[in-house]
């Protein structure tokens, strides 16, 4: 019997990418904890490498190597030609979506959503089944960062690129992440604003721990929910980080209990054990709650057998 594909709510705590063509980090992979699976067919492909990392991508399918998670194929963008050749021979109704890189504007996407709806009715399977993760890797693609969350209502996030996007705008890495700081909060911004979800940059600096807890933390202030991970290694300490602590969600439970009180009272902001009560700080704990329970369902489906 075929797997059951996750339909609910898009979680992507940990993202992790892998070429498409190599067995040893397919399996590594799959092997992992990652929220969610790419098979990169792009990047991490050499050009000679194309056409077996689709076909190995299909027998990656066929295999016993996917479980229940999302799984997404980072596809190569419009302007190398490669992406009908991709999508005729890796579309397949096992996958959740594309990831689609390289994206400059609304347009793109556009163009992109009616090649996936024309592959979806191909393949008998619904319209919209497929869903995109837009990578966000140029300071054009940044600066049209909300009419791209907003192209098409297959976008489930967006992914933010820094190594490319800091070789177009001739930039490097600064201390504290300084030079990626602006478009990182961009990204984030137009995903909250279109009610999808903003994945962060990989930390470049591997093996660097500390480094990495500071990056997350800087990214969980600009709003974002997740991010690419480059190494296995790496997915524990992210995932922690990116699920609301038992102590965080306790006490969005206090403000919600604490925010009845506030409205019996007829009041609309008080303080009370410590913790200002107001309706920006209420929609915060519901927020907190909301995301809590769409983890504990994701996980809860993944792990069922």
């Amino acid at each position: 019997m075929d797997k059951q594909i996750y339909q609910g709510e898009f979680v992507a705590r940990t993202l992790l990418f892998t070429a498409g063509h190599n067995w040893h980090y397919l399996n590594k992979a799959f092997a992992s904890d990652a929220d969610v699976i790419v098979l990169d067919l792009e990047d991490a492909v050499p050009e000679s490498k194309k056409e077996e990392a689709r076909s190995t991508i299909i027998e990656v399918l066929d295999s016993d190597l996917p479980d229940k998670r999302p799984v997404f194929v980072r596809i190569n963008p419009m302007e190398t030609g490669d992406t009908l050749k991709d999508l005729d021979v890796v579309a397949d109704p096992r996958l959740y979506g594309f990831v689609y890189p390289k994206a400059y504007n609304a347009k793109d996407i556009e163009v992109f959503d009616a090649q996936l709806t024309m592959k979806e009715k191909n393949l008998g399977i619904k319209n919209g089944h497929f869903k995109i993760i837009v990578l966000l890797e140029t300071p054009e693609s940044v600066l049209n960062a909300h009419e791209i969350a907003r192209s098409s209502e297959r976008v489930a996030g967006l992914l933010f690129g820094s190594e490319d996007f800091l070789a177009e705008i001739e930039g490097e890495h600064g201390p504290g992440g300084r030079s990626i700081l602006a478009p990182r909060h961009m990204v984030a911004m137009a995903a909250r604003a279109a009610g999808i979800v903003p994945i962060d940059t990989p930390y470049v600096n591997i093996g660097d721990t500390e480094g990495l807890k500071v990056h997350i933390q800087q990214a969980k202030e600009l709003g974002f929910e997740g991010m690419l991970v480059m190494t296995p290694k790496e997915i524990e300490i992210v995932k922690n980080s990116y699920t609301p602590a038992k102590e965080e969600v306790e006490k969005a439970k206090d403000i919600l209990d604490l925010s009845d009180q506030t409205n019996k009272a007829d009041r609309g902001i008080s303080v009370k054990k410590g913790m200002f009560i107001s309706p920006p700080t209420v929609s915060r704990a519901k927020k907190v709650l909301k995301r809590i329970e769409k983890i504990n369902a994701f996980e809860a489906f993944i792990k069922d057998e």
